[in-house]
């Protein structure tokens, strides 16, 4: 009877033992490619089983290895207290851990669950493991970019507060201003046109030229001369010299080269020849008839733009003179508001 009982049991376990072997082989390859790990620890905390370890890990010379040498050894101190809490209470812990290594950090959403025998006495845990480390740089990268729109927001509101109260002084009606401040903020939207077109990156001048001028006078883009650099501008500095240019072209438009047929606007930028660490924005009008002098009346918003906003605004200096051939501007800015 013993031999028939032996005999009976032996064909049992072989079976469980191939359905855990087929479960296992379906694990892993359920597993592979995945971001999850999944492995078990014994009540000191030594590694016993590894599946889907983590690329460029060794899941076999972690087996054997105690919890400081194992898979997340530099995250020991966040993942053993919890361990030592779930085999003391049985109640799963979920636990965030960052480690590090050549490739950089990485961040795991870990699960520890008490592993049981067959008596139901806690043995050790198993741990799941969820790469989360795109997801970390993800959300890092919107916190960076959410503050850089705060910034921004705020330096927008600045600009835009700025504008209104400097043209309501320099208009005499509420029509006036209306006219004034719309088309201001047109141009200023025009310049974020150009700088969201580079990812805010910075704004090309002669695309900022380009833009603000077909914005009023587009079939005029012809008589626009572009000479010199296309410097990539910094986006304060984008943002600014659009509005310079705004000034300039309706300037153009009711006085001066543009409000004339065969008017001609010469845009230049290059390096100052006398100062390397200097770059200059040239804006110069001329057409076959002698242009009226039209010196400035009064401190109007647009030449206080150009004058004293602008300069100011990109820690440079400018020069505004009414030729009998036309207007001319200089603006000077410096290196360090150009993108390398």
């Amino acid at each position: 009877m013993g031999y028939e009982n032996s005999t009976q049991t032996e064909p049992t376990r072989t079976a469980d033992d191939a359905v855990a072997a087929g479960l296992g082989r379906r694990f892993e390859a359920a597993l592979q490619g995945s971001q999850m790990t999944i492995c078990g620890q014994d009540r000191d905390g030594v590694f016993t089983w590894v599946f889907n370890p983590p690329a460029g890990v060794d899941g076999d010379a972690i087996v054997g290895r105690g919890e400081r040498e194992g898979l997340f050894g530099t995250a020991a101190d966040t993942l053993s207290p919890a361990r030592q809490a779930v085999l003391a209470t049985g109640e799963p812990r979920n636990v965030e851990v960052r480690t590090s290594d050549e490739a950089g950090p990485h961040w795991y959403d870990v699960r520890i669950l008490p592993q049981t025998d067959g008596s139901g006495a806690i043995t050790g845990t198993i741990l799941s493991a969820v790469d989360v480390t795109e997801r970390k740089v993800h959300e890092e990268h919107l916190r960076i970019v959410l503050r850089e729109l705060a910034h921004r927001s705020k330096n927008l509101l600045a600009v835009i507060q700025g504008i209104a109260r400097q043209t309501a002084e320099s208009t005499s009606s509420t029509q006036q201003f209306v006219s004034r401040f719309n088309g201001r903020i047109y141009s200023l939207s025009r310049a974020h046109d150009v700088l969201t077109d580079a990812d805010w990156r910075g704004a090309r001048i002669f695309d900022l030229v380009r833009s603000q001028v077909a914005l009023y006078a587009e079939p005029r883009l012809s008589s626009i001369q572009l000479e010199g650099e296309n410097g990539f501008l910094r986006p304060n500095a984008a943002q600014y010299l659009g509005l310079a240019l705004h000034e300039l072209t309706t300037n153009a438009i009711k006085y001066g080269a543009l409000s004339v047929p065969d008017g001609i606007i010469a845009v230049r930028f290059d390096r100052s020849a006398d100062d390397p660490e200097l770059y200059r924005f040239a804006w110069s009008e001329r057409s076959s008839a002698s242009m009226p002098e039209r010196p400035p009346r009064g401190r109007s918003f647009g030449l206080l733009m150009l004058c004293n906003v602008v300069p100011t605004s990109v820690s440079g200096t400018a020069q505004l003179s009414f030729r009998p051939e036309g207007l001319a501007y200089e603006l000077e800015i410096p290196k360090a508001q150009l993108v390398p």
